[in-house]
């Protein structure tokens, strides 16, 4: 059956618990495919670049100037109206309201052009400000005056990107999975073509250019399949569309929630910007945080796109039971899949680096930069996956506020932790910072969210405990079994050619993968016998 037929059916008829519960594994499994692809073909991207420009003053200036377009396009939609509009949304497909439906989304749409029109002139007008107080304050000056003309330029990407996300947000919401998820890999395609074509015309700002017509594209592919879905844009700011003033309260908090994640990362560019190699230390700190993210991406997100909408239907019906069930089924899949991801991606932490960049401009020392950010980084895969499906949880419910308040404490949590660390462990303390203020964060999630709803396993801990503990058996046995072949394999992994390394980096990995598949199987882990029987029958 097709995605588009699947979509239309279940906005005329809420589907029953039980199918929607069957789904997700069936829906997942579609999203991590498709996420999978995307996050290699972002470390593709990376790849490319670092093989360009390696840890140069350039590609730390792109780096930079990305962060205002990036920032603008989580605050408005990619985190923040997504999470407020989808369950209001959701809920009157679930109800049979499909004209309510799409009457809301028009009036997204239009207010969100509107607002990404101001707010990206705005920054246009104060780049240089930016740039020299917040972004990049030590950065050589030279850097710092490519660092404002590459903002300028990459803020035309915000206006398309944010109605692409808007587009996905939609059709996330209508339980349609597919093009979001081709989305991205379109646009990753757009920067790879930039920097392997336009380049050599027009130097770093032709990796701009490459993002700013992904941008285009990631709005272009979506567009057909909301149409026939029941979209059609009208040019009008309508105030009183059903639904909107309840997605604008939801939003104002979920804005503030988004501020605060990307307040940590104008932390580490300002402070790491201050160390010697600023740049360098910059650039290494965003190339570990595209690696880590390629795990959690393809774990966690896929996992809380899924779920989330399930989870608002279940509570649109007034099914909390149902909900919970859904939750806890997220949350054991991600302890099932992250925390071997995190031991795996923190052990085999410099043959990863040295397989995926260390060529061209990408030379040993900024291996020596990059893989130690990794470590780093890795200690918190397991948490940043968790809170992923927690805040899924509270905006199903539609509470914005707890997260929000709860990121706004471990944004100063962050802060301190940074000042602390960054002397000893340099742009790897930043990384460590982060990864420890996110589990402070999933700890403080999950304690309110069961005070507002009750047990989640409805006095059955073990349900959670139990798997939990099982996995970590597993987990464990892989971590101890790597750091034996890590051990065995550093002389000839230090001495290998690129091809050399690649071999020995893919031989620790499927080592490190059959044996944790071999120990779930042992434990009868329910996870692995889900995944497996779901796939096959795909």
């Amino acid at each position: 059956m097709s995605d588009l037929a699947t979509g239309e059916e279940e906005q005329i008829n809420p589907p029953r618990p039980a199918r929607t519960r069957r789904g997700l594994i069936n829906s997942t499994l579609l999203i991590m495919g498709a996420t999978l692809l995307s996050r290699i073909l972002g470390v593709v991207r990376d790849i490319v670049l670092t093989n360009k420009y390696g840890t140069t003053d350039d590609y730390a200036a792109y780096l930079a100037a990305y962060r205002i377009p990036d920032t603008l396009y989580l605050l408005i939609i990619g985190g923040a109206l997504g999470s407020s509009l989808i369950p209001v949304f959701s809920r009157f497909l679930g109800r049979g309201e499909r004209e309510n439906a799409w009457r809301l989304a028009n009036a997204v749409v239009n207010y969100s052009m509107v607002v990404l029109a101001v707010c990206s002139a705005l920054a246009w007008l104060f780049a240089p400000a930016i740039v020299s107080t917040i972004l990049a304050p030590n950065f050589p000056e030279e850097t710092k005056r490519l660092t404002t003309d590459l903002t300028r330029l990459l803020l035309l990407q915000p206006f398309f990107m944010g109605l692409g996300g808007i587009a996905l947000a939609l059709l996330n919401g209508s339980e349609n999975f597919v093009w979001p998820a081709v989305a991205p890999l379109i646009y990753n395609l757009s920067i790879i073509g930039g920097t392997l074509f336009l380049t050599g015309p027009f130097g770093i700002q032709g990796v701009a250019l490459g993002a700013i017509i992904g941008s285009f594209l990631y709005l272009l592919v979506q567009v057909p399949t909301l149409y026939r879905l029941g979209f059609y844009f009208r040019p009008s700011l309508d105030s009183q569309a059903p639904g909107a003033k309840q997605v604008l309260r939801a939003l104002l908090p979920r804005l503030l929630g988004q501020a605060a994640f990307q307040a940590n990362f104008f932390i580490a560019t300002n402070l790491g910007s201050g160390l010697e190699q600023g740049p360098a230390r910059v650039t290494a700190f965003n190339l570990a945080y595209q690696l880590f993210m390629l795990p959690h991406g393809v774990f966690a997100i896929s996992l809380a796109t899924v779920a989330f909408p399930a989870m608002a239907r279940f509570l649109g019906e007034n099914n909390l039971a149902g909900m919970k069930e859904t939750l806890i089924g997220a949350l054991r899949q991600v302890f099932f899949l992250a925390l071997p991801a995190a031991l795996g991606l923190g052990i085999l932490a410099r043959p990863i680096v040295m397989t995926l960049y260390q060529s061209g401009k990408f030379d040993s020392a900024s291996t020596d930069l990059v893989s130690p950010t990794v470590l780093c980084f890795s200690f918190g895969l397991v948490s940043y996956g968790v809170v992923e499906i927690l805040t899924r949880g509270f905006f199903a419910l539609h509470d914005t506020r707890t997260p929000v308040m709860v990121a706004l404490v471990t944004v100063g949590l962050n802060f301190i932790l940074s000042v602390l660390l960054i002397g000893p462990l340099q742009q790897g303390g930043l990384a460590l910072a982060l990864a420890l203020s996110t589990t402070a964060e999933m700890v403080l999630l999950y304690w309110f969210l069961t005070r507002q709803v009750g047990s989640l396993t409805e006095g059955n801990t073990d349900v959670l405990l139990v798997a939990i503990f099982k996995i970590g058996i597993a987990a464990d046995l892989m971590g101890l079994v790597l750091l034996i072949g890590v051990k065995a394999l550093q002389e000839p992994l230090a001495n290998a050619d690129k091809i050399g390394v690649i071999i020995i980096t893919f031989f620790l990995i499927g080592l490190g993968g059959a044996v944790y598949a071999g120990a779930a199987y042992l434990l009868r882990l329910e996870e692995l016998r889900s995944v497996v029987r779901r796939f096959v029958r795909r």
